[in-house]
């Protein structure tokens, strides 16, 4: 059996919104968009919040970028919204870890609430951290050896880290 090889996922995710204000996104932007906004699905009403900056972005200069920046604890999720023709704004996400207030570094709940990742993610770092190889962790989890490096790709961006050697580290620390 032949499986089709997805290219690596980017390091955010986009969305777009219709113009009758419902929004239009695929599994990895929704993840992003429900740690703010936990009803959020493909098809749903933009939230208030995203409702603006999507209109915002309708009203202004074509091509100029409208901005919106969430932060809560350990995370923070940047927004920008460029308005792309026939009343269509497209959603560029980005989200990045936020320092801990001191005293809760340790904090291995928050930690794994603030990672983000899923938890097919969290198998992956998990197998990685433990020293096997991509093809290894594939097999184990039946999975394509692809799917692993996407998956990396994607854990790597979320945790900050660089290489496999850092994602242990940091899960050593928690």
């Amino acid at each position: 059996m032949i499986r089709a090889q997805r290219a690596s996922l980017p390091r955010g995710a986009s969305a777009y919104t219709d113009p009758d204000g419902h929004l239009k996104c695929d599994r990895q932007a929704e993840e992003l968009l429900k740690v703010f906004w936990n009803e959020v699905v493909d098809g749903c009403v933009l939230p208030p919040e995203l409702k603006g900056l999507a209109d915002g972005a309708q009203v202004g200069a074509p091509g100029v970028r409208r901005s919106l920046t969430m932060e809560r604890l350990g995370e923070k999720l940047r927004i920008e919204a460029t308005a792309v023709g026939k009343g269509r704004t497209q959603l560029h996400l980005w989200r990045e870890g936020l320092p801990l207030p001191p005293g809760m570094e340790n904090s291995a709940v928050l930690a794994t609430v603030a990672d983000g990742l899923t938890q097919r993610e969290r198998e992956v770092a998990l197998l990685v951290a433990e020293g096997l190889r991509s093809r290894e962790v594939a097999e184990r989890l039946g999975i394509a050896s692809q799917t692993v490096k996407s998956h990396l790709k994607t854990i790597f961006d979320k945790l900050g880290v660089r290489n496999r050697v850092e994602l242990a580290r940091r899960l050593e620390q928690h």
